[in-house]
């Protein structure tokens, strides 16, 4: 039995940090034809389902996650950090004709960094699925599932069949089709957001009066809105808390999102109450920032309970 699978994209990640890369609120970027040094880099495994399974498996739990990769030698990073770090790859599954998808990730000196993603034929749908494995599983922890609401709504309805916890932090398309999501997620233990795509959802401003009150009625257990170095909230159905980041020098901020959801399901699974769960969120996106890429900074249960 596993505690909890993950679902979602597997990527390699190439992460490039450099001096050069200019950071401000609105760019990142470079001088047209300049030749730049690099100041590291890194080649990973990446995505929200390894993200995530490894963040639970250094917390202590037996995870695992259900990816769709391509027919590459790219594979080989996704699967030997997963075995490195103990998270069964037994549900992913393999398109033999397409490549793996990954990313560039370009990091500036300040941490913040900007994403350019090949994307193939990597979206995943009920086939790739052994819902007979799955039925003893704790919790399923929903990432992306490019756009494909049909498919979540299957994981939901499984989930409630078999008495398995949900937790979803949904992607770009997803939020994209607002209203059917919206629909789906009184379905959902622990919903979590940046404070970008919680807007999205909402089509409502941050700074509206009428915000945290749009929250509460989407109707989910638990919702969290990471608010980057504003630091994050948690909704749950009679109280809100709030915590304010732990002051760290980033070095790069892709995986903080991750890290601060699987940190809180893990915290949830091992029975803690939600303010508690918070700080296990808020101190594991702390590490994540201060590593270069979204796996080398995960806490050990050990570590975060220091």
């Amino acid at each position: 039995m596993f505690d909890v699978v993950s679902i979602g994209a597997a990527t390699v990640d190439i992460f490039v940090k450099s001096d050069a890369l200019t950071a401000t609120p609105d760019i990142i970027g470079l001088t047209p034809s300049s030749k730049n040094e690099i100041n590291s880099s890194l080649i990973c495994s990446g995505g929200g389902a390894t993200n995530s399974s490894v963040a639970f498996s250094r917390l202590g739990l037996k995870s695992a996650c259900v990816s769709l990769i391509g027919h590459s030698y790219l594979n080989n990073y996704i699967i030997d950090d997963l075995k490195r770090e103990k998270v069964s790859d037994k549900f992913i599954c393999s398109n033999k004709k397409d490549t793996t998808d990954f990313s560039v990730i370009l990091v500036s000196k300040d941490g913040r960094r900007s994403i350019l993603t090949n994307r193939g034929k990597s979206g995943l749908t009920d086939k790739n699925f052994r819902w007979s494995q799955l039925k003893s599983i704790k919790w399923f922890y929903i990432t992306s599932l490019e756009g494909n609401l049909d498919l979540l709504e299957k994981i939901i309805g499984f989930a409630k069949e078999n008495q398995i916890r949900l937790s979803l932090n949904p992607g770009n398309r997803e939020l994209a089709r607002r209203r059917r999501l919206i629909s789906l997620l009184k379905y959902v233990d622990f919903l979590l957001l940046n404070r970008h795509e919680a807007e999205t959802l909402l089509d409502l401003s941050f700074s509206d009066a009428d915000f945290f009150n749009q929250l509460h009625s989407l109707k989910s257990s638990l919702i969290a809105v990471t608010d980057g170095r504003q630091g994050a909230y948690l909704i749950d159905r009679n109280q809100q808390y709030f915590s304010p980041i732990i002051n760290t020098t980033p070095v790069d901020e892709t995986g903080a999102g991750d890290s601060f959801g699987s940190a809180f399901v893990a915290a949830t699974i091992y029975r803690q109450p939600p303010q508690e769960a918070l700080f296990w969120a808020i101190k594991n996106s702390a590490s994540v920032v201060t590593r270069l890429g979204a796996k080398a900074g995960l806490l050990t249960l050990k570590q975060i309970k220091s």
